[in-house]
């Protein structure tokens, strides 16, 4: 009972302490304000203001208003300090969605307000003062009060001496030693302190008495037995886009930017880091003064740039290459504005990652890897916070989990952890209690500072700090920090640690988050333009560098590429592409993927332009774009004609002639020369028999291409989930389709139509006179909401596994649910491609801009659409096109292509006719090619620094073979390459041919002079 009200006693005083910090607060009174759009620049209207009366409220969304005043500050008695201050009504309310604002003091950008940020100091002086406003992206109504207030320095430090110990004696349960003497040793001080009359003379002598007990018993002699350090980082996690617009974000990071310097000028022990390039970019356009404070205080060392990507992209979307230049324009922007070499790459929000990334990293030169997310997941709990992460190819990198968690006795909490730390006690205890791996390593981390839209850190979580590096009873020691000091002492431990125990902590494979499955669907138009754009720009970069290798073109268009790549890349944030951010994003995205586009086939019609004017020929000269020899499709003046095989990376010069339809159309039926397809009323495939294989591809009694519509209420994240029981409700569209049959110059199938809903679907299925791809060419105009639209193929193979495609290879998963760790992945991410095989035979499921799959057994289903309301209520309500394919064969997918033609559907051949009788040029052509099966080159495009050429290629089939790759342009040496295009060693040369040995899944990267 007695320790009870020991707490409740210091509780009092403490509260009583920290009310009387401010001795005095003025309201300012002549404030005049109007409202304005975004601001251009710095300057401020010059007139148009109006009084600010005490009952005028601010609402709105997305309204930003100019506010201006005058203050004349006089000078303060010792030991106080005047400080503006901005009061909302919603202070300590979620800053994402509540008033922010920047401040100008005499012409002069000094810091950002929000509701966690609403004060500034001010010395002696006169000050003109603009304070530019903003509502947030949701509605609500707020007041501004703005006062002058005097504050006293000597309570202010007593308070956070009492508190912080206070709270860290919370963290244990009542009979705890460390509780015990941490509440015996605030007693003593807090019976020291003389309350009766606050700010006369008996008053400071007893707070100055009461400090400094603290200081030499507390302080002093009680705290500093651990030998655990907990790494103190500022940071703020901007998303770049979410329930705000990029527009937005630019002034976020002004506000965010510069409070971080504000505080560095009060808090010399202050050290900050920030990822995301893109940033960066908009701080130095937006507000290149504050910039400039930036690198002086990257110089200094107080300031970290971090990341290695251009920002925190989705790591489970974007392809291969993607990846790749998320870090080249990452990397390059840090060391060309910082002069650093990003060597860690920093993901803490981002929604699960690709078992090809630590290859990709490696080859980046990025050493180090971190995140956060992991421990959201919903049924299994990871085994390591550090560990070395395993890609496909065997590659290893270093990886750490943040660990900050409240560590409260008396809550109930979940397991996830927490990268908006605030540096409070309960989490600094936590982010070592939560902390898994603690016979290896004694310093974990807590990134400080609010999130969610910006913020940072705040001045009362750097004086916990201040208390908390003492090393309070029972508590780590904190230390601020950055994240390359923290990482370098844990691998340090880590690596000594591995070697004692004679274990290392070792994860295999992807890091699946348990969580957020549905950002694999959710606005799926986005998805499409992405896939579209990475393909198009990839297309433009190997028809250029064609081109100019050739001599055809001296403007190879390099800065337009990488504008254009840089835009794509900022569109590949994690809550842009996964679908999870508000309508007003996506509209901004649209008209940044037209311009990608368009820049795109710009480039591309220039590129070929060039090329055909000086081949010599007469037909239509048509340029495949791909890493393989294949033939392929071309559509010309409406009508679709099949091209003869044409080599990588090459162009042939073709007399497109219209042949007769060898599909036959029977009532229902299709056949070709491999298939029998039979469809029933609804459009779906009843009967589907492999011809070439002799046995039917479907289950008995099952029904293929079969529409399923399922129930989609998330237990949470609307947009970002789908939950493990939406199965629980399902309906089949299996009432009658209009079912009309067509002909054409490569085949023959039907076109299928139906209604769901308010919603319409149309099909055309397609079977083919050389191909044994089916294609379901489909469109569909989606009305409806809380609806999964998936289609799937029961197929009669017999397996345990399904192989899916993702960045530069691809991966194994259970087609069951034996462990819980298999039953989580109830849906998972892939790109091009799903295969089923058994010894023998498989069916592959092919797709030109769907990430979402779940197969069972052996049925595979595409996750079509999602349709979630929130933050965007029209998701998926809007006109989608896109097209899948299935591809029988024999053998497993190896044997049957399947890479190869998921390729020649993603990335089409182009075209343009010619009439030219002297031309120079002969009439095919290839850049590049390979002789083994199992190489995908993917890209082909001009080295970034002038010198040659750069491919990039992949073992597709996990096998190691020694590669020659065939260069059809003239060259005097080849390297292989780090990703960043930096020579590692030259390769053997033999005539036209590039030897290069190739191992399991490894990803090659070669510069040819």
């Amino acid at each position: 009972m007695d320790a009870y009200f020991t707490k409740e006693k210091i509780n009092a005083i403490t509260e009583f302490l920290n009310e009387k910090t401010v001795v005095e607060s003025k309201k300012v009174d002549n404030i005049e304000f109007q409202e304005t759009g975004y601001k251009k620049g710095h300057t401020p209207p010059a007139d148009g203001y109006r009084p600010l009366t005490d009952d005028f409220c601010f609402r709105g969304v997305d309204k930003h208003w100019w506010l201006h005043f005058k203050v004349s500050v006089p000078k303060c008695a010792d030991g106080r300090e005047m400080r503006l201050k901005f009061k909302t009504g919603k202070e300590n309310e979620w800053d994402a969605i509540n008033p922010q604002g920047i401040l100008y003091i005499n012409g002069k950008l000094v810091g950002g307000a929000d509701v966690n940020h609403h004060e500034y100091p001010l010395q002696e002086g006169e000050y003109d003062i603009y304070f530019y406003l903003y509502s947030a992206t949701v509605e609500g109504i707020f007041e501004l009060y703005t006062s002058l207030d005097t504050v006293d320095l000597a309570v202010e430090k007593l308070y956070y001496d009492i508190k912080v110990p206070l709270e860290a004696a919370n963290c244990f349960v009542e009979n705890d030693k460390n509780r015990i003497d941490i509440f015996k040793h605030l007693l003593i001080a807090a019976n020291m302190i003389d309350l009766r009359s606050p700010y006369n003379e008996d008053f400071y002598r007893s707070i100055k008495d009461a400090d400094q007990y603290l200081a030499t018993e507390f302080y002093g002699k009680a705290c500093g037995e651990s030998d655990v350090t907990v790494h103190c980082i500022g940071h703020t996690h901007i998303d770049v886009a979410w329930l705000w617009t990029l527009a937005q974000t630019v002034e976020k990071t002004q506000r965010s930017f510069s409070n971080v310097l504000g505080l560095m000028e009060r808090y010399p022990e202050y050290k900050f880091m920030s990822s995301q390039p893109q940033l960066y970019a908009y701080l130095k356009e937006s507000a290149p003064d504050v910039y400039e404070k930036v690198k002086e205080k990257v110089r200094e060392g107080r300031w970290e740039v971090e990341g290695a990507m251009w920002l925190e992209a989705d790591c489970n979307l974007i392809s291969g290459e993607s990846m790749v230049r998320q870090i080249i324009h990452g990397k390059r922007f840090m060391k060309e504005e910082f002069d650093v070499d990003s060597k860690t790459l920093w993901l803490p929000d981002v929604f699960g990652y690709s078992a090809a990334m630590p290859q990709i990293l490696r080859k980046c030169g990025v050493d180090n890897f971190v995140t956060s997310k992991i421990s959201w997941n919903e049924m299994n709990t990871m085994p390591y916070d550090t560990f070395m992460w395993e890609g496909i190819d065997g590659t290893e990198i270093f990886s750490n989990f943040l660990t900050a968690q409240d560590s409260r006795p008396d809550l109930s909490i979940d397991n996830y952890t927490n990268y908006n730390g605030f540096l409070r006690p309960n989490q600094v205890l936590g982010a070592w209690n939560r902390y898994q791996q603690k016979e290896y390593n004694k310093d974990v981390t807590l990134t400080y500072g609010y999130g969610d839209g910006g913020g940072g850190p705040t001045a009362w979580m750097l004086e916990n700090q201040r208390r908390l590096s003492y090393g309070i009873p029972g508590f780590p020691k904190t230390k601020p920090s950055t994240t390359g000091e923290w990482l370098s002492k844990v691998r340090e431990n880590f690596e000594k640690g591995c070697e004692e125990l004679r274990r290392t902590p070792r994860w295999v494979g992807e890091l699946y988050l348990e969580l957020h499955r549905g950002t694999y669907t959710s606005v799926a138009k986005n998805k499409k333009n992405n896939r579209d754009c990475e393909f198009l720009l990839q297309k433009a970069e190997s028809i250029n560098a064609i081109a100019a290798a050739m001599g055809m073109r001296s403007d190879y268009p390099d800065q337009k590429l990488y504008s254009a790549w840089q835009t794509l890349l900022l569109n590949q944030f994690h809550d842009i592409l996964p679908g999870s951010s508000i309508k007003e994003v996506y509209e901004d995205c649209d008209v940044d993927y037209a311009k990608i586009k368009d820049t795109a086939n710009t480039e591309i019609t220039t590129a070929l332009d060039s090329v055909a004017a000086n081949v010599k020929g007469r037909g239509e000269l048509v340029y495949n774009p791909t890493g393989y020899n294949m033939s392929g499709l071309i559509e010309k003046n409406g009508e679709l004609y099949e091209t003869p095989e044409i080599s990588a990376f090459g162009y042939k010069v073709v007399d497109l002639e219209k042949a007769e339809s060898r599909v036959q159309v029977i009532g229902p039926m299709l056949e070709n020369d491999y298939y029998t397809l039979v469809l029933d009323k609804a459009g779906r495939i009843k009967t589907l028999y492999d011809k070439v294989n002799c046995r039917e591809v479907l289950i008995a009694g099952a029904y293929g291409n079969e529409f399923r519509v399922f129930e989609d209420f998330p237990k949470t994240y609307d947009n970002w989930e789908i939950s493990r029981y939406y199965n629980e409700k399902m309906w089949i569209l299996d009432s009658k389709a209009e079912i009309t049959p067509f002909t054409n110059n490569v085949g023959a199938g039907f076109v299928v139509e139906r209604d769901y809903l308010d919603s319409k679907i149309s099909q055309t299925i397609q079977l083919y006179n050389n191909s044994r791809r089916i294609d379901f060419k489909t469109e569909i105009d989606w009305k409806q909401d809380h609806q999964i639209l998936k289609i799937a193929f029961p197929l009669d193979v017999h397996t345990n596994k399904a192989t899916y495609d993702i960045q530069f290879g691809n991966i194994e998963r259970p087609t069951h649910s034996n462990t819980s760790w298999d039953a989580a992945k109830f849906e998972v991410c892939a790109h091009k491609w799903v295969d089923v095989s058994e010894n023998g035979y498989g069916v592959a499921l092919l797709n030109n801009c769907k990430y979402g799959f779940n197969t069972v057994g052996s049925t595979v289903s595409l996750t079509v659409l999602k349709c979630g309301t929130n933050p965007n209520v029209f998701a998926d309500r809007c006109h989608h096109e896109f097209t899948y394919s299935l591809l029988p064969h024999s053998g497993d997918f190896r044997e049957g292509l399947v890479q190869k033609e998921a390729y020649c559907l993603n990335n089409p051949m182009v075209s343009k006719t010619i009439d030219n009788a002297d031309g120079t040029l002969a009439d095919s052509y290839s850049a590049i090619s390979c002789d083994c099966p199992n190489v995908t080159i993917d890209t082909l495009k001009k080295a970034y620094d002038g010198s040659g050429y750069v491919a990039r290629l992949f073992d597709s089939f996990d096998c190691r073979k020694v590669v020659k790759l065939k260069v059809g342009f003239e060259f005097t040496s080849a390297y292989l390459c780090d990703m960043l295009e930096n020579e590692i060693k030259e390769l053997e040369v033999r005539g036209d041919e590039i030897i290069l040995p190739l191992k399991n899944f490894e990803i090659a990267t070669i510069k040819i002079k």
